[in-house]
């Protein structure tokens, strides 16, 4: 196990989550689905905070945006906030921080169920070739 791992596992210990392996990394989920915490493969830990307050105060403590390398350019996820490198030391900073992260977090969107098809536009109806009756 990383050391961020042992670290994020530590202090999302007293929440209800799930942690899950994904991407190269690891990703927490709360009750309602919406990831709120992370491991990047690079082993750096990200809490997903919206645009506002509580991102911008994590932001003034050090955190940035998480960007990575995509096909073309390089792309920022601005609600994926990587931690400032204090929360390695301090494991109440941490613990703090996950709480936040993991009560801030929206709802998953749902999903069409898969036992439902998507409603397919109707295709003609083909004519039956009548038989011409010969005199």
């Amino acid at each position: 196990m990383s050391r961020s791992l042992e670290l994020l596992t530590d202090a999302c210990a007293k929440l209800k989550m799930t942690p899950r392996k994904m991407f190269g990394g690891h990703g927490f989920f709360a009750p309602n689905g919406g990831m709120f915490a992370g491991i990047l493969s690079d082993d750096a830990i990200i809490f997903k905070l919206v645009v506002g307050p509580l991102r911008d105060e994590l932001i003034s403590l050090g955190g940035y945006p998480w960007t990575y390398q995509g096909r073309d350019r390089p792309t920022t996820m601005n609600e994926w906030i990587v931690v400032p490198e204090s929360f390695y030391d301090d494991g109440d900073a941490l613990e703090a921080w996950a709480k936040k992260a993991h009560g801030a977090v929206p709802a998953k969107k749902l999903a069409l169920k898969k036992n439902k098809k998507k409603a397919a536009p109707k295709k003609p109806e083909k004519k039956s070739a009548k038989k011409r009756r010969s005199p």
